[in-house]
């Protein structure tokens, strides 16, 4: 409660209180000190009432008489402070009472022992009578303080009629000094208020004074102008890209929305730029190459944007540019300035010559046509439609189109992939296909590990529909670790099975060869579980293979170490080729099914599998026939002395559960 008070307030109150405090104490003082000097005063009187009438008591008590006893009243009237007053002899014997002794004869056993009784309106006195060192009796005095109460209690009020006038004056001293001394704060705290250093908005203070307030507005001042400077290099940062210097995605994606709910009539074009191939520049000349290539694209294309333009970075190699105000005549004539300006784009790091290109995409719109959400999914579509058409193409979107509905679903199976990989609903399970001999006949087993997935309603989902949406949103590495994983979880329970295993073949995507996690997880594999690694064969196909390999040299070496195969998958359809297969280090080479399906009508088909066998023996390699469907079919590959065949006719899919 106090807390919330204002210091005013905080000091009106603490005044009030000090000076009740005060008054209190002066009073609870003043009060101690009367009731101390009432105290003297009545035993001074006693004293004089008894030095008085000390004679005539010794005579009284000595020699009774009517005349004694006249004196004793008579000089006793003048004391108007005695209520009663009873004269005892040495055997504590009544001899004259005086007035009213109702109250010392209550008293009167207490008094004998003691001297004084003191009371808030009574002092009761004991006196001896004494003479040559002899006590002859006592006297009991009843002195009534009602006089010195009276004086007591004037000075009381007169102290109290003090303390309405003393509080006011605590009201007027607190007003004083809160307006003195508390105004600078009040000053500080309306700048405080007034100020929005964010937006660079600051209510300067100034004083005159040369003390600890100087100070505190000096420090206010140069404490604004710090946040000031920071909230501005910070939403610069915020909204800038570090590396080319240009907007960001955040930024672009507030203007969208900005833009989206705008009242006004105007249209606006979309643009989103993605360089083609940027990913084998940042491969082969190196990352530190690739930003140079960004900040010198980002330069010149800067140059021809046009005026009311917000230009931004949104991914790696993205960017989206924003017309606004903009027909879609000048959104699409500003479309053909950039595929021209980025059609040859000459980037030479070092030796060799790189040509670079973009794949745009373009969305026309106007306020509240889209939602931000739906803006987004379409300029993606847009672009996902210009990468497929090739290099340096555009897209302009229809929201009618083909393509615009693929890209939805191919979006649904990325989040049916993302959920499968992690808690669900949608779910992976592993398969595997035999991998059958050809040349001699054996007790033990090999198959090729298959991924097969189900959506959140528990429908089938081919894999050559989710494996190449896991491909364009780059999420085979993770696939590839699930399936490894996951194989090696399951089989390493069933060591009777691992005894009758000769190989099992596991499918990854190139890109995971070269991937640090991949890596990283394998490595931490052959530590982890107890399985035989010279009967792992780790299959890659030919396309990835010569884009792969070369990076991923030592890891390659390293999977030679440990025993670990390497399989050669589709070989044949690929690039190109025999050299390939001549210099590349890997023990299995899968003959493309495309070969066996036409063999027994295609002569040249049937002359490929025998050369690819051919120089795979001179290698020492091992050949699989993909495809293999007849009885036909086995009998030809044998002939050829092709060493496993894998195909529906010598075995179909089943689940891994099954195999264990």
């Amino acid at each position: 409660m106090w807390n919330k008070l204002s210091i005013k307030w905080q000091l009106i109150l603490f005044m009030t209180l000090v000076v009740t405090i005060v008054e209190i104490s002066t009073l609870l003082v003043i009060l101690n000190l009367q009731n101390s000097q009432n105290k003297d005063n009545a035993i001074i009187q006693v004293q004089k009432v008894t030095k008085s009438l000390n004679q005539d008591f010794l005579r009284f008590i000595l020699s009774p008489s009517a005349d004694a006893i006249t004196d004793i009243k008579s000089r006793l009237s003048a004391f108007d402070e005695i209520n009663g007053l009873i004269l005892l002899n040495d055997m504590n014997q009544t001899i004259y009472a005086y007035k009213s002794i109702k109250n010392l004869q209550l008293n009167k056993i207490q008094m004998i022992t003691t001297q004084e009784i003191f009371t808030d309106e009574n002092l009761y006195v004991k006196h001896h009578l004494a003479m040559d060192s002899y006590i002859y009796g006592y006297t009991l005095i009843d002195i009534n303080l009602q006089e010195y109460k009276k004086k007591q209690d004037a000075i009381v009020f007169s102290i109290l009629k003090t303390l309405p006038f003393a509080l006011l004056l605590g009201f007027i001293i607190s007003q004083f000094l809160s307006k003195s001394f508390t105004q600078p704060f009040t000053i500080l705290l309306q700048a405080m208020k007034n100020s929005d250093p964010t937006h660079n908005e600051i209510v300067s203070i100034q004083t005159s004074s040369n003390n600890e307030i100087k100070k505190l507005f000096n420090g206010y001042n140069t404490l604004m102008q710090q946040v000031s400077d920071a909230s501005g290099k910070l939403q610069f940062q915020a909204e800038h890209d570090k590396l080319t210097g240009v907007h960001n995605r955040f930024f672009i994606e507030e203007e969208l929305k900005e833009v989206l709910k705008n009242e006004s009539n105007l249209t606006y074009n979309l643009l989103y730029l993605n360089l083609d191939q940027f990913k084998l520049i940042n491969d082969s000349a190196g990352y530190q190459a690739g930003d140079e290539l960004l900040k010198m694209i980002v330069c010149e294309y800067s140059k021809i944007l046009p005026d009311c333009t917000t230009f931004g970075r949104v991914d790696g190699d993205g960017f989206m540019v924003l017309l606004k105000d903009s027909s879609k005549e000048s959104g699409l004539d500003f479309l053909n300035k950039s595929l021209t300006k980025l059609s040859d784009f000459r980037f030479t790091p070092g030796q060799e010559v790189y040509s670079v290109s973009a794949s745009i995409g373009f969305v026309h719109f106007k306020p509240f046509e889209y939602t931000f959400t739906e803006l987004i999914k379409a300029i993606n579509s847009s672009l996902y439609s210009a990468k497929e058409k090739g290099r340096n193409k555009f897209h302009i979107f229809n929201p009618d189109d083909g393509i615009a509905k693929r890209f939805e679903q191919e979006l649904e199976t990325a989040s049916y992939v993302k959920e499968a990989l992690s808690s669900g609903p949608s779910k992976f399970e592993l398969f595997a296909q035999a991998i059958v001999p050809l040349q001699y006949e054996t007790s033990k087993v090999s198959y090729e590990i298959l991924i097969r997935m189900w959506d959140k309603n528990n429908n089938f989902v081919p894999p050559d529909n989710f494996l190449p949406t896991a491909q364009r949103y780059q999420l085979m590495t993770e696939i590839d670790i699930w399936v490894l994983w996951t194989y090696l979880e399951q089989v390493t329970k069933n060591p009777e099975h691992i005894k009758n295993l000769h190989s099992a073949h596991i499918n990854l995507a190139g890109s995971s060869l070269t991937n640090p996690d991949f890596q990283a997880k394998i490595k931490e594999a052959v530590t982890h579980f107890n399985f035989p690694w010279e009967k792992l064969e780790l299959e890659v196909t030919e396309t990835s293979a010569v884009g792969n390999f070369a990076q991923a040299n030592e890891f390659i070496l390293w999977l030679k170490n440990i025993g670990i195969g390497l399989a050669l998958d589709d070989f044949g359809t690929g690039m190109a080729s025999f050299e390939y297969l001549k210099s590349m280090p890997f023990d299995v080479v899968k003959i493309d099914g495309s070969f066996v399906k036409d063999m027994h009508t295609d002569p040249i088909d049937k002359a490929v599998i025998k050369y690819i066998h051919e120089i795979s023996e001179l290698k020492g390699q091992e050949t699989v026939a993909e495809y293999v469907e007849t009885q036909e079919d086995v009998d030809a590959l044998k002939e050829i002395g092709i060493t496993y065949g894998q195909g529906y006719f010598l075995g179909k899919p089943k689940t891994l559960k099954e195999w264990l």
